[in-house]
Formats: C-alpha cells, structure tokens, sequence
C-alpha cells in the first residue's frame, strides 16, 4: 500500500519524464505479483495449463514436463505435487567430459525451444526459469525417455496483443534488418506516447530502434549463437529507449526481458554454439 501511495504521489509531480514511468501502473503490477505468488491456487492453475499446452512437446528426444497437482490437496497456504525425480540442471554445467559436453549441447535444445514456445505461440511465460527450478532426468539406455521438468511456476506473464506482435516485429527486424520499419509500429501501436509530440521524436525512436537491430543484425557475420549474440540485452536496450522518447510499454514485458537474461545466460553455458536462427525463423514464419 506504501508503495503504491508513493508511485501516485510521484506520478503527480509536474514532470514528463516521471509521468512516462507509469509508476502507479508498475506498483499495481509488482502488488498482484506479489499477491499471485503467495496464493498457491494461482500456482496449481499455472503448472495446469502448462501440463496441457506441453503435452505433446518433444524436442531433441527430452520430454518438457511440470509437476501436477495432488487432486483435493491444493488450497491458497497448501500446494501438494507429485515427485519429480532428478537433479537440477546445473549439475551438468562442470561436466567436461566428452559425454558431458554432448548431452549439455542435447539439453539446450529443448529448453530454448521451449521458452519460445511459452513466449510466441503460448503467451503464458514461465519468469522463474534460473537453473534451481529446472530439474533433468537422464535415462542413458534409453533417451528418447530422458525429460527436463520445470519447477516454481508461481510467477507467469502473459503479453498483451500488442506487446506481443511487437515482440514478433522485433525479432523480424532482427532477421531482416529493419529496424526503423519496427520502431515505427511500435509507436502506431503505443497505448500511450509522447514521441510524436516533439518534433522528430518519432524519427530519434524508430532510428534508435534500427540502431539497436543493426548492431544485433552485424553478429550474423560471427553466426548468430548465443555465444555471440544477447538476446536480453537487446531487448533491454528498447525497453530503454522507450523510456527515454515516452512510448509506453506493458510493465510484464520487463518481466518477459529478465527472464529472456536468465534463460539465455543457462542455454549459454549449456551450448554457446547454438544457433538461434533455427529456433526462431519457424516461430516468425507461422506468425
């Protein structure tokens, strides 16, 4: 409650820059995050719908999978799953072995395609991915039964329609190097902006934007891995320039971007030589 008083009273101070924060927006947010976290229905809903939007994804012979809930054991303070055998994902990042360093290269696979699967064709994101809540069971005489379940899915985000072809508009950018042609949509499709109120404004963002997408696009020349490119700093780096020249965006595309840092951080351990172009262009083709 503090805080929210504290984001409206800043939010009423005679400055443009404060005003475009949208801090009474980012208040409420952080409150019903908070709020979804602690209720451990929410939870049970999240790993539900999971279950059914994963229910016949495979990748790379490793089954993506979520804890169910215990029927008739779930209330708002008691959450009772099923057990999930395995050992967390980390476990194989000091594996330097020849064996180790394959079956890290077979892991990243499946958890970035599964990630983009939640972010372009679910929008319903899982925003706790670090590698504690990501367990592994290896089955060496038989892989095509070898799974990843994902754990602690309390903290989902959901974009809006808006958001979200933005999001698809740039990482078409991305791989077609137009940038300026995103920015600009991006502006068109603002709830809410003062670019367009100063003169050249909306020129300084979508040029700001190509910038952000040429310096990215220059990497395909090293071979766009996750080794050599950052998927979450790009998307910070807009998250900021819409800051700065006033164009509003959902506070759970934050959310979205420090997800993206993390998950990106673990498939960079698991596999820098990933290539994203193949994980990404099918998702951007059915869109």
């Amino acid at each position: 409650m503090l805080m929210k008083r504290v984001a409206f009273l800043i939010d009423s101070l005679p400055s443009e820059t404060l005003s475009c924060l949208g801090l009474p927006e980012v208040a409420s947010n952080f409150e019903d995050i908070l709020r979804r976290q602690i209720d451990l229905r929410v939870e049970a809903q999240n790993l539900q719908r999971f279950a059914q939007n994963f229910q016949h994804f495979e990748r790379s012979n490793f089954i993506v999978t979520f804890p169910r809930p215990v029927d008739n054991f779930v209330s708002e303070h008691v959450l009772v799953e099923d057990f999930i055998d395995g050992v967390p994902i980390s476990d194989f990042l000091s594996d330097e072995s020849i064996n180790g360093l394959e079956l890290r290269k077979k892991l990243a696979k499946p958890l970035l395609n599964a990630f983009l699967k939640m972010v372009f064709t679910d929008n319903f994101i899982h925003c706790d991915l670090h590698p504690g809540n990501v367990l592994v069971k290896v089955d060496h005489l038989d892989t095509s039964i070898s799974k990843i379940s994902l754990l602690d899915a309390g903290l989902t985000e959901s974009l809006s329609s808006q958001d979200q072809q933005n999001l698809r508009d740039l990482f078409k950018a991305v791989v077609l190097n137009k940038g300026n042609e995103a920015g600009r949509l991006m502006v068109e499709r603002a709830k809410n902006e003062r670019c367009t109120d100063t003169e050249g404004g909306l020129e300084a963002f979508s040029s700001g934007i190509d910038s952000i997408v040429k310096e990215f696009h220059m990497n395909r020349k090293k071979g766009l891995t996750l080794g050599a490119v950052r998927i979450g700093t790009l998307l910070a780096s807009v998250l900021d320039l819409c800051r700065v020249h006033g164009v509003e965006i959902d506070p759970a595309m934050a959310s979205v971007v420090v997800s993206t840092l993390v998950l990106e951080g673990l498939g960079r351990s698991l596999e820098p030589n990933l290539n994203l172009f193949d994980f990404v262009i099918p998702l951007l083709i059915n869109s």
